[in-house]
């Protein structure tokens, strides 16, 4: 991850995920804790530490991100991602309530927001950004190409970004 930093640092921003941190935890790996320790050694533990290269912590997992919000008391800004599976009752008004107490956004799967565009509306009600997933090449569903199925998330449910496989897609207007 050092590594990547110095790569990235300077030239882009950095979206770093903790993936299965109850399966690493119960390996004695405390992610939430080394991730944190490497974004201090980088000087990049603190929002806008360095503006051009922005930091948003993600993950999958409410634990991982009350952990980093409460137990850590990182201030960076922490998303919650939700997938088409079991974590669905956090895309509700009372849910994304609950969600804003410990992030500062959602990254739901861009189906779920097909499939109730009003999610969106509410997120934002609630101090939510949307950050879809994951827009690629071939698979744009509906839409004619990528670029349409980008635009059409940006500029008519108004999410706030979008994470996709083809940034040269990406619409511009």
């Amino acid at each position: 991850f050092a590594e990547a930093i110095q790569v990235v640092r300077g030239k882009a921003g950095l979206y770093p995920e903790t993936k299965a941190p109850e399966v690493y935890g119960s390996r004695g790996f405390d992610m939430e804790k080394l991730l944190l320790a490497e974004l201090k050694k980088a000087r990049l533990d603190t929002p806008n530490a360095d503006p051009k290269t922005p930091l948003i912590i993600q993950s999958f997992s409410p634990a991982s991100l009350r952990k980093l919000a409460f137990d850590l008391k990182t201030k960076l800004p922490l998303v919650l991602l939700v997938s088409n599976g079991e974590e669905k009752e956090w895309l509700t008004p009372a849910g994304l309530k609950e969600a804003r107490k410990f992030a500062s956004g959602i990254g739901p799967a861009k189906g779920l927001i097909e499939a109730n565009p009003q999610l969106v509306q509410w997120a934002h009600e609630a101090g939510l950004t949307v950050t879809p997933y994951t827009f690629r090449v071939g698979l744009s569903g509906k839409y004619k190409d990528v670029r349409e199925e980008m635009r059409h998330f940006l500029f008519t449910y108004n999410v706030d970004a979008l994470f996709t496989d083809n940034p040269d897609q990406f619409p511009r207007q």
